[in-house]
């Protein structure tokens, strides 16, 4: 079993699954909201939620 971590932005009032866009240096992906720039670590309005799926398959 394996668990995925999805994370949510809620600032247009429904969550909206964030996505990863590749950067070419050397700073790590983080997924980040289109609407509003929020990451994981940078959140200041406090609109970004995660949830974990669990994987049966392998």
């Amino acid at each position: 079993m394996t668990v995925y971590r999805k994370w949510y932005c809620t600032c247009t009032g429904q969550p909206i699954e964030l996505t990863c866009e590749e950067i070419l240096d050397d700073e790590p992906v983080e997924p980040a909201c289109e609407f509003c720039g929020a990451t994981p670590s940078s959140d200041p309005k406090k609109t970004i939620i995660y949830r974990d799926e669990e994987d049966w398959d392998d």
